[in-house]
């Protein structure tokens, strides 16, 4: 190793923060060993960048166009890093521990909003970058050697709101194998900044299903992902806030989406088998409609989803006190370092608490509002239904 690069690594282990730096002898960028270093699973097969180290950093290339004057990395929550252009025309940045998990990001070519070609692609409130880092000890979402569940794209029509829609629905291993066993049913929702497809596509809901049941910590169950958003035919955007906020998704739900299911699989279609929980809007909508529909639902799951009138919702709740246990299940989790949320949990848990009421509540460690937070919420759920 000669003596530049000697120094660059000293450098970079002195701040944390590795860039790359030109030496005097030439005109090229002196780049890290390539040692150590590997693509990230969410980089594109075509693609070497972003690439991994052993030691947590991430290593950004990205080919801008000719005349950019500035390129930069913004990752959520926000932070952005600087770019510096090598010699072949190519933009370089080492960041130092990132924060693990699935991670947003996307680059500012003079200000200018870009996605990264070398990476995966991601839906949230438009189109971003994502980057999958490893979080040490936590292989619980990974793809195992146990056996695998089904996710079926399944169809149908909506009376309510005049439109075909799509709900993703993950199948227990052994579900094709064996026709005569039945199954409980988790209806799961994505958040405002998702669709349907997201909680296997980012949240690894299959995985974390498919190794939990492999395990024996949770009973074999469907989960059914439908889309959070619903309209009445002819009307334009969401319904007002407050309990008609979610109408026609509720209406939707009920009518439509769980008949549908108890039709086309086979389920055990009584409330004592049956759960809803979500992510963000989708506890929100648990929180809401969930509340309501104690006919329906006996285990519901809020994950970084109190809403802000939940003094409101819950004054029903309040008013039966112990006598609320014998009525359903309530869980709760946010990630600590989503502070909004986190503290209306911590709000609810208290009102709970002296109301007699018993609830679970999970603190996910170093978390925010992401999907680390709801891939930890949603293994920690799952192993308390239908028991």
């Amino acid at each position: 190793m000669n003596h530049t690069l000697k120094m660059i690594l000293l450098i970079s282990a002195i701040t944390g923060y590795t860039c790359f730096a030109q030496t005097n002898q030439s005109d090229l960028f002196i780049m890290e060993d390539d040692s150590g270093w590997q693509k990230a699973i969410t980089t594109h097969r075509l693609s070497q960048f972003p690439k991994i180290h052993k030691d947590g950093r991430v290593w950004f290339q990205f080919k801008a166009p000719e005349t950019a004057q500035s390129v930069k990395l913004h990752m959520e929550p926000p932070v952005e890093y600087d770019l510096q252009k090598d010699a072949s025309g190519l933009w370089n940045v080492i960041v130092p521990n990132p924060r693990p998990g699935y991670q947003v990001y996307w680059m500012l070519v003079d200000g200018t909003k870009v996605y990264d070609p070398g990476s995966d692609m991601f839906y949230s409130n438009g189109y971003c970058s994502v980057l999958e880092v490893p979080s040490p000890g936590e292989d619980f979402y990974h793809a195992k050697h146990v056996p695998h569940g089904d996710v079926r794209e399944h169809w149908f029509y909506s009376e309510v709101t005049g439109s075909f829609r799509r709900m993703y629905v993950y199948t227990p291993p052994g579900y094709d194998k064996d026709n005569s066993t039945r199954y409980p049913v988790l209806y799961l929702q994505h958040g405002a900044g998702e669709l349907e497809m997201e909680w296997t596509h980012s949240g690894k809901a299959n995985f974390i299903l498919d190794n939990l049941i492999a395990e024996g910590k949770a009973l074999p169950m469907i989960i059914v992902m439908n889309n959070g958003f619903a309209t009445r035919t002819g009307q334009t955007g969401q319904t007002p806030a407050g309990n008609a906020r979610w109408s026609a998704f509720e209406e939707m739900l009920i009518k439509e989406v769980i008949p549908d299911i108890d039709a086309n699989y086979r389920t055990i279609s009584d409330r004592e088998h049956r759960a809803m929980a979500g992510l963000s809007m989708g506890g929100m909508q648990t929180f809401t409609i969930g509340l309501n529909r104690l006919d329906t639902f006996s285990h519901l799951g809020i994950f970084s989803g109190v809403p802000n009138n939940y003094t409101d919702l819950l004054k029903g709740v309040l008013e039966q006190g112990p006598a609320f246990n014998q009525k359903a299940k309530l869980w709760f989790g946010a990630g600590t370092e989503e502070a909004s949320f986190h503290n209306r949990q911590k709000e609810v848990q208290d009102l709970l608490v002296k109301s007699g009421i018993k609830a679970q509540f999970y603190d996910s460690q170093n978390t925010a509002h992401e999907f680390q937070t709801w891939r930890r919420c949603l293994h920690q759920f799952a192993q308390l239904l239908f028991k």
